[in-house]
């Protein structure tokens, strides 16, 4: 939802500017690539990812009860991502992808380089994307973060008041929250800046399903550019229990039982296997930013020497949604 036409444009402008002709030539050939893989059933990659995600924190300091991280149920040895390890994975893809999200599990923010990674981000001509719980966004951060080129920042607000922001953000504080998107905005004009792209996020759950309406003026006076609603995804039973949304359109688990938590089964191609890379905080790959914990590493070279993109183990990983085999528990899961 574009609250802000003027900034929303200025974003798509800095967008298209990380384009040329490889990366453009990329773009198209993960099209082909998947419509060649759905008409032969079997995957078919001549591409290269145009999205890189790296988990630049994989701890955070809120306890979100269906947040994999919250739930401490992640295993990673590297808590944070250096510098070093961001260049190394951004200097793999950059020929031919554009877009990088520098978060993925915990929050990027307990990142003490973030701003550095940010700005080699932005040299190497990537459109770089924060997703934040918003409570670092104190005068200091905000001003590192703008000047480092930051394209566009997300940031987690549950609710348009603390009673349904806490039902969910554990630890949260609402209060900290808000004030923080407005000191971002306010500092966005005060350096005569146009970036980030200031966007709020509303996970819609049981507690704050009553407030779509209301959402979208209260989120335009804090300052934000846009405002998105998103399903939840949930990993327990009490959890469908606490925060299942009643209504149909933030749902993904409608016409599941009660004691089922797995979202759709439906078998199909998926643009991400294609298209998007991404790396824990370890270095490792995984086949889809779903895979939280993750259960399915791929990592290094496989005995034929191809890359983990087109390793034999992510081939057959993408073979089992061409195929009609069962479907791997983080794609049941998931909301796409």
């Amino acid at each position: 939802m574009i609250l802000h036409p003027r900034a929303y444009i200025y974003n798509q402008l800095r967008l298209l500017k990380r384009l040329n002709a490889n990366r453009i030539l990329n773009y198209l050939r993960i099209w082909v690539s998947l419509w060649v893989s759905q008409l032969f059933s079997r995957p078919v990659v001549w591409s290269h990812p145009f999205s890189v995600h790296l988990e630049t924190a994989s701890v955070c300091n809120l306890k979100c009860p269906e947040c994999i991280a919250g739930m401490e149920l992640t295993s990673r040895n590297r808590k944070l991502m250096d510098v070093a390890m961001v260049k190394e994975k951004l200097n793999l893809h950059r020929k031919q992808a554009f877009y990088c999200n520098l978060y993925f599990q915990g929050e990027p923010f307990l990142n003490p380089q973030l701003a550095e990674i940010i700005t080699l981000a932005k040299s190497m001509n990537y459109y770089s994307v924060v997703s934040t719980n918003g409570h670092f966004l104190d005068e200091k951060n905000c001003i590192r973060i703008i000047e480092s080129g930051l394209d566009k920042l997300i940031i987690s607000l549950d609710g348009i008041d603390s009673d349904s922001y806490s039902q969910y953000r554990s630890g949260g504080h609402f209060n900290k929250v808000t004030e923080g998107i407005r000191l971002m905005a306010k500092t966005k004009k005060q350096l005569n800046k146009r970036n980030p792209l200031l966007v709020v996020q509303m996970l819609v759950n049981k507690s704050n399903e009553h407030q779509l309406d209301k959402a979208r003026q209260f989120v335009k006076n804090l300052g934000a550019d846009m405002l998105e609603f998103k399903s939840m995804q949930i990993y327990t039973v009490a959890g469908r229990k606490q925060f299942e949304p009643s209504g149909k359109n933030f749902n993904r688990y409608i016409g599941k039982s009660k004691t089922n938590i797995s979202g759709s089964n439906k078998k199909s191609i998926c643009f991400r296997l294609w298209s998007h890379v991404v790396y824990t905080s370890d270095g490792l790959m995984v086949p889809c930013c779903y895979d939280k914990k993750p259960d399915y590493i791929i990592s290094g070279e496989d005995e034929s020497g191809n890359s983990p993109w087109m390793s034999k183990k992510m081939q057959d990983f993408r073979a089992k949604l061409l195929s009609k085999d069962e479907v791997p528990e983080i794609c049941r899961n998931c909301g796409s």
